[in-house]
């Protein structure tokens, strides 16, 4: 009975190892700030709060308003403040970026109002070499849509996949490629798989993408509000999908902020 039970244990510790191993970053602001995340774009409008989160204690979250300290270097098209996020590379070179490897990442968010029906990047994947975006989603209004950026049309959108009130889920898997018929994502909200789709998602082979979320629009003389957590990158798509999962959807009413 002695030996079974120190066999579980050890067991236990094994799997609880190997789970933790398999996380490559997370950036779910239990810091109590936002140091798990990279040179944030605009951080005065940032905020870590503590009464509507995903799930553990705190989430990010990113108040944007029209006034022109949010706009970048002046550009109207450009009023924004994101989180940043630089892909983590793990022992066996998990996780980075260039020609054929791939990347897995999820993070949820949560609208207490509606955006406006103008167009809200919520988050886009971008080159560090040429700043060239390659994919992204967009928000206008309630309607989450993803789509290739040099695409005219989006690839597919949810009419209520940004509905206000509760935690959406995103998670991707991308195969990173110069190649169009080589390169692709395939991408799950809220624990529905949106179908696989191919195209170049990278633009030249020693790219070192990175990943922003919160809000990017053209300039309105509004103030809108978005909550991030649970963002996490992982080395495969088993971690990625069951992580959270049971809190899709969770709903509350954010009020109080704790920090900048």
């Amino acid at each position: 009975m002695k030996q079974a039970l120190q066999a579980a244990t050890l067991a236990l510790c094994f799997y609880t190892l190997n789970a933790s191993a398999s996380i490559l970053w997370q950036g779910d602001f239990e810091t109590g700030d936002i140091s798990q995340w990279s040179t944030p774009i605009n951080p005065a409008g940032h905020s870590v709060i503590s009464d509507c989160v995903f799930d553990g204690k705190y989430a990010g979250k990113i108040t944007l308003t029209g006034d022109e300290s949010f706009l970048w270097h002046g550009n109207k098209d450009l009023n924004r403040s994101e989180f940043h996020h630089r892909y983590t590379v793990g022992e066996n070179n998990e996780g980075g970026t260039q020609e054929g490897s791939d990347a897995f990442f999820a993070f949820s968010f949560y609208l207490p109002k509606e955006l406006s029906k103008h167009k809200h990047e919520l988050g886009y994947w971008e080159s560090d070499k040429s700043w060239q975006q390659m994919f992204r989603f967009n928000i206008h209004g309630s309607e989450l849509s993803f789509q290739e950026t040099a695409a005219k049309n989006v690839l597919w959108k949810l009419p209520k996949g940004a509905a206000p009130g509760q935690w959406h889920r995103v998670a991707l898997h991308i195969h990173w490629s110069t190649n169009p018929k080589l390169g692709s994502t395939e991408v799950w909200v809220n624990g529905k798989h949106m179908g696989k789709n191919n195209f170049q998602t990278l633009p030249v082979k020693d790219a070192l993408m990175f990943t922003q979320i919160g809000i990017l629009r053209s300039q309105e003389n509004s103030t809108e509000e978005i909550l991030i957590d649970g963002a996490l990158q992982t080395d495969n798509l088993t971690e990625l999908l069951e992580r959270n999962r049971y809190l899709i959807g969770k709903t509350c009413q954010p009020t109080a902020t704790v920090s900048h």
